[in-house]
């Protein structure tokens, strides 16, 4: 990594992919202001346009910078290999829903804090709108962000060796758990481990979005027939 980070091209990739992860987090920050009384409380409703535009202009300047990418994640057609990638990604999210969520919650003494999201039970108009979201922004958007772009920009700037690949795996999980924030203590941690999953799935599946985005869309598609059913 240092030797490599000594060439003028890796050093801009570095400074692009630093920047991403600050957007990112800052984005995280004023969604968090939302339920909270501070400064930044009426800026919150940026946090997703601006998680957009942050996401947009940092991969095309990376792209620009000759970050290698498979099509930006879409390059790699779905397969049997990575159906049985999704069917088992899905199986361990949900073994860890009713088995180590539980026990965060017992040890911090507090579940997520889901307030955000609170008009969607019961309500059919705002489970289908929550719905579309989670399968566009969170599934797609979410995956594209975070795991094609800011994942394989890490593990390109750490050197782009199988070790590389595995702090890229670590930094974007933490980072991704940082951004959920606004569900507590326990929605960090739950958060960091569904991004280290999602993140598993797409080494596995080669920097394909596919894959990850649908076990995300899926994943996510329980919390919210959870939260509808109140």
């Amino acid at each position: 990594m240092t030797e490599s980070m000594d060439r003028p091209q890796d050093r801009h990739h570095f400074w692009l992919v630093g920047g991403l992860s600050l957007g990112l987090l800052l984005m995280g920050l004023l969604r968090w202001s939302g339920q909270q009384e501070n400064l930044l409380t009426p800026l919150a409703g940026l946090a997703t346009p601006g998680y957009i535009l942050i996401t947009a202009v940092f991969t095309t300047m990376l792209v620009r910078r000759g970050l290698p990418l498979n099509k930006l994640g879409f390059g790699v057609r779905p397969d049997l290999r990575q159906l049985l990638i999704v069917i088992a990604a899905i199986a361990v999210l949900r073994l860890f829903a009713v088995t180590l969520h539980p026990l965060i919650e017992e040890l911090l003494g507090s579940g997520r804090n889901l307030e955000r999201f609170s008009d969607v039970e019961g309500s059919t108009a705002s489970f289908w709108a929550l719905m579309l979201t989670n399968w566009t922004f969170a599934a797609f958007g979410e995956e594209f962000a975070y795991r094609i772009i800011l994942m394989r920009g890490l593990a390109f700037v750490f050197g782009d060796s199988r070790k590389a690949q595995i702090y890229a795996l670590l930094l974007q999980a933490v980072l991704f758990g940082l951004v959920h924030a606004y569900q507590g203590p326990t929605g960090i941690i739950g958060a960091s481990i569904s991004g280290l999953i999602f993140g598993t799935v797409v080494l596995l599946a080669r920097w394909s979005i596919w894959p990850a985005a649908v076990v995300h869309g899926t994943n996510n598609t329980f919390g919210i027939i959870e939260l509808y059913q109140g």
